[in-house]
């Protein structure tokens, strides 16, 4: 009687996709989980449009002062349209974990998961089509990420540093200069890159067990064909020993030197920008040129295992969020939409820590950087599990 009561209290489409298929649940890919899945879809495009709606309002309003100059509106423009992806791409997570919850509730709320319970349907059956949406989302965060927001984000920095001069930490990742080690004890000190070369450019030969042999300083260095470099305007010193104090130094200068160096231009090229602005093939590039030639490579390595590891966590931060609000629906706890959210975003603090805390220890060394990658999915599948098993 109760189960027939719980069964006629819900609409008929969920009746209908419930009774047909199996006993013990819908029939796969029927009614009830395409009637999931799009009001999990939409839940999730509603909630992101509001959560980057209200970050964009915020950060306007808070930096409205520095916006400047003629035509400024159509630069803020371009600035605000270009962060809606990168914030779009980094609020994913949070956005699921809020839609899988308000999902929940308003079955819950509803009566439909009362009688979807009465009729044996387990809650990892309703996980389904929950799970077989967010993984198809998971897929679209890393190629929208790869493809649109690494150049949103470095077109937004562009203009906030040379439209509005804010220039935070700008400078830290696109230094003019850097230090490079080369083959055969030889070290570079590169100045920025212009027309296929180096504007200035330092040579260092050291000879073993560690002594300065050589030094080439020109205006420019640059490519003359496969291990041939021409330096222009140099000043070429040479340092030998000897039984006298401070040994021999010689000095010869010449408008153009060329020199067989093992090393290709290729080989010597860094890019600047900040990591998170490189595509997965160049950060893997600049980490392995990086180690190569004795640059710090820790911080690519940290931005590569975050860009495996965002998209891997939507779906278990999506069950997570569905879990919780079945775990307790089981309990008979009867959930506001305002408590959904509430939780829901309780849930994305806790992931949002963990990461941070994570990032912060692996980028000073005290933990390895594979851990950055694995933490936040981790978190979220022990979540996700916990509230299963108690549903």
């Amino acid at each position: 009687m109760s189960q027939a009561r719980a069964e006629l209290s819900v609409p008929a489409p969920v009746r209908v996709a419930a009774r047909r298929g199996s006993p013990g649940g819908a029939r796969p890919f029927g009614q009830l989980d395409r009637l999931i899945a799009r009001q999990f879809l939409q839940l999730f495009v509603g909630t992101l449009g509001g959560v980057v709606l209200l970050y964009l309002t915020v950060d306007f309003a808070d930096g409205a002062g520095s916006f400047w100059g003629r035509a400024w509106g159509k630069a803020a423009l371009e600035l605000y349209w270009n962060k809606a992806a990168v914030v779009a791409y980094q609020l994913a997570p949070a956005a699921l974990i809020i839609a899988a919850a308000l999902l929940a509730t308003l079955l819950a709320r509803r009566g439909e998961l009362t009688a979807l319970f009465a009729l044996g349907v387990r809650p990892w059956r309703l996980a389904a089509p929950v799970a077989a949406v967010t993984a198809v989302l998971a897929v679209v965060v890393f190629q929208l990420g790869e493809r649109v927001v690494i150049g949103a984000d470095a077109r937004a920095e562009e203009i906030q540093v040379k439209r509005f001069n804010r220039w935070g930490d700008w400078a830290t990742y696109h230094a003019g200069a850097s230090w490079l080690r080369g083959e055969n004890g030889r070290i570079y000190h590169l100045g920025p890159k212009r027309d296929g070369g180096w504007e200035p450019a330092t040579v260092l030969e050291i000879a073993a067990p560690f002594r300065l042999a050589r030094r080439i300083d020109a205006r420019r260095l640059e490519p003359a064909g496969p291990g041939r470099w021409r330096l222009l305007d140099v000043v070429e010193t040479r340092y030998a020993l000897s039984a006298e104090p401070g040994g021999i130094v010689a000095e010869v200068r010449a408008e153009v030197l060329e020199e067989h160096f093992p090393e290709t231009a290729a080989a010597l090229e860094l890019r600047s920008g900040r990591p998170r602005q490189l595509s997965w093939r160049q950060l893997l590039e600049q980490a392995e040129r990086r180690a190569h030639l004795g640059q710090p490579v820790r911080e690519w390595e940290l931005a590569l295992w975050e860009r495996a590891a965002h998209p891997a966590t939507v779906l278990p931060a999506a069950l997570a969020g569905l879990g919780l609000i079945l775990w307790r629906a089981r309990r008979r706890r009867r959930l506001p939409l305002a408590g959904a959210v509430a939780l829901g975003i309780g849930l994305s603090m806790g992931l949002w820590a963990v990461s941070v805390i994570v990032h912060a220890a692996s980028l000073s060394g005290g933990l390895p950087t594979w851990s950055a990658g694995l933490a936040p999915p981790l978190f979220a599948c022990a979540v996700a599990a916990f509230t299963f098993w108690r549903a």
